[in-house]
């Protein structure tokens, strides 16, 4: 004769929940987990303070001479009579630029790129000017600095035109040339554009039609 099962007790099959022992071993792979990913974040966070000035620098300097590319492929030469015929010389260059900074993009626009010793700061500076604003735009350290032109054949001039000979108005390429406490900077550019101006009718006859 089977036993009727006693009400109230449930059999092994039937417990529910966690022992103490569980939840412990829960809690403290909770926590291991935690403390490591806790240490992670504060080892990117000391990487991110001590190499995140280098890297802004870095990025202020590929931002620099992507702007300075791009207002000397620009370059666009002047007419004879023109106000803006190119000059350059060791510390400055100016002339007319389709590719300005501003807001004339696209239009022959005046600019100037000029390198500017800081004696406070004991920097060098390259200054950018459109319409008469003056804008910094790369610093280093140290006061090295210089432009260099390239003609035809690659040889190079300390200014434009060089003194002798005869010379297209722009040359082929303009370099910039720096010692940033001891570690050399160039930035080339090459203009894209006519090296000389497309004569006008009045340039053969003297008159405009």
């Amino acid at each position: 004769m089977t036993r009727p099962a006693r009400r109230g007790t449930p059999g092994r099959s039937g417990q529910t929940g966690f022992t103490l022992v569980e939840v412990l071993v829960v809690a403290i792979i909770v926590g291991l987990t935690s403390g490591i990913l806790f240490e992670a974040l504060q080892q990117a966070y000391r990487l991110q303070q001590r190499f995140g000035t280098e890297l802004f620098a870095v990025q202020q300097g590929q931002m620099a001479a992507d702007w300075y590319r791009q207002t000397v492929q620009g370059l666009y030469p002047d007419y004879a009579d023109g106000r803006d015929i190119f000059r350059g010389q060791e510390k400055e260059f100016s002339g007319l630029s389709g590719n300005p900074l501003g807001e004339d993009y696209g239009a022959p626009t005046p600019v100037t790129w000029k390198i500017r010793n800081n004696q406070q700061e004991r920097t060098t500076e390259l200054i950018y000017i459109e319409q008469e604003r003056e804008t910094p735009i790369l610093a280093w350290r140290g006061n090295q600095g210089r432009f260099l032109y390239l003609d035809e054949q690659q040889a190079p001039h300390d200014s434009w035109p060089p003194p002798l000979g005869q010379w297209a108005q722009l040359p082929r390429q303009i370099q910039l040339i720096a010692d940033d406490a001891g570690e050399p900077v160039s930035i080339v550019a090459a203009i894209q554009g006519p090296a000389t101006a497309l004569p006008r009718t009045k340039d053969f006859f003297g008159t405009t039609p």
